[in-house]
């Protein structure tokens, strides 16, 4: 095979992979972003609380205790915090141990800044990774086929000879 065959086969496989991770990460938004917008109280607070794009720094949302209603969302570098329902609008946010009573226009103050420390504390996110939360990793493919590429088929050698290290110098002791 040639060069430019191996070249479209590894660029459609390369694309047909990106296509399909990109269609479960938007798959899992959907259904982690389900309760926020089943709550419409719950949605207004957390745009009061982040901003209306909370979904970029929000990765899920969950339900842990039943009465009362507590919620534990999920942000991009690890961390979480809590919201508990307090019945008629009235919902209080637990950040970093602190409880926090939305309906106080100072607690709500104090609890965006906390999650915005939160948030500072390992901030994860690269945009060229689209959001994974992850350092760039070098594809392993990528580099097996340039180098399959680069490298001159006829002058592959079966075997590396080995080198022989210089001889090293003793140096006298040091006299005390």
């Amino acid at each position: 095979m040639n060069k430019k065959l191996l070249l479209e086969k590894y660029i459609k496989v390369a694309v047909r992979k990106a296509l399909q991770e990109e269609e479960q990460r938007q798959k899992k938004a959907t259904k982690a972003m389900y309760l926020v917008y089943r709550f419409p109280g719950l949605k207004d607070l957390m745009e009061n609380l982040m901003s209306p794009s909370f979904a970029r720094f929000v990765t899920n949302v969950s339900i842990i205790a039943p009465k009362p209603t507590t919620f534990m969302v999920e942000m991009i570098n690890g961390e979480d915090f809590n919201i508990r329902y307090d019945g008629r609008k009235n919902y209080t946010v637990k950040v970093a141990g602190r409880k926090y009573n939305t309906q106080n226009l100072g607690e709500l103050e104090r609890a965006q800044q906390a999650i915005a420390n939160v948030l500072e504390l390992d901030y994860a996110v690269d945009e060229k990774d689209g959001g994974a939360g992850e350092a760039a990793k070098p594809d392993a493919g990528a580099e097996a086929f340039s180098a399959a590429m680069n490298a001159p088929s006829a002058e592959i050698p079966a075997e590396t000879p080995e080198e022989t290290p210089a001889p090293e110098e003793e140096t006298p002791p040091a006299e005390a």
